[in-house]
């Protein structure tokens, strides 16, 4: 579906895994997915380009969105703190929200050491910017995607053909290695929505 695309792997020769106290407690602790959420910030962020989760299936050319400085795209139509996802994110090299998006992660876990998700992150950052409904927008250079772009089934669901549209993209079949991998306990929806709000202040 990308052949005139050129694939690009970021492994422990190239990943910022000395970047900060975020990514060297991450790779010590062994929590792939959590480095992989600030890994694929920092690569867009330098270089640009589109990166995909190794469990997303492509099913068209990613072409049509490449006039987009950056885009991502809602995993549910409800409002959660994992409303948006980027299992799937597209950026032109320098795009703020991608250094607001790592900055907020190192934020966190610095003042309340936790690793938090990259939905979390990423919904944060643009309820920041403006994100109150569901729907196609755009919001200071993101350009925030409906679920059935890049994840037209749930998580908690499961594939069927019928789940594929014309406007689909990709399919995220929704692995789940983050599970494996956690760590930490969470802390509470309502323990989550005070830290990040008193995080995205001093980070943004």
């Amino acid at each position: 579906m990308l052949p005139d695309y050129q694939v690009q792997e970021w492994n422990e020769a190239n990943s910022p895994l000395e970047a900060n106290s975020y990514t060297r407690a991450a790779y010590k602790q062994k929590l792939w997915s959590r480095l992989s959420n600030y890994v694929r910030l920092h690569a867009l962020y330098t270089e640009g380009g589109i990166y995909l989760d190794t469990d997303v299936e492509v099913i068209r050319s990613f072409t049509p969105l490449l006039a987009q400085k950056c885009f991502v795209g809602f995993q549910q139509e409800e409002a959660q703190l994992d409303w948006v996802n980027g299992a799937v994110l597209g950026a032109e090299a320098g795009q703020p929200f991608l250094q607001h998006c790592m900055e907020l992660t190192l934020k966190l876990f610095e003042t309340e050491g936790e690793f938090y998700r990259g939905p979390t992150i990423i919904t944060a950052v643009l309820k920041a910017a403006g994100l109150r409904a569901y729907g196609l927008q755009e919001l200071d250079g993101v350009t925030v995607c409906p679920a059935e772009y890049f994840y037209p089934y749930p998580w908690f669901g499961r594939f069927s053909p019928d789940c594929i549209k014309a406007s689909t993209y990709s399919v995220h079949h929704w692995a789940g290695s983050w599970l494996r991998q956690e760590r930490r306990r969470l802390p509470s929806p309502r323990q989550l929505i005070g830290r990040m709000k008193r995080a995205l202040v001093r980070a943004l």
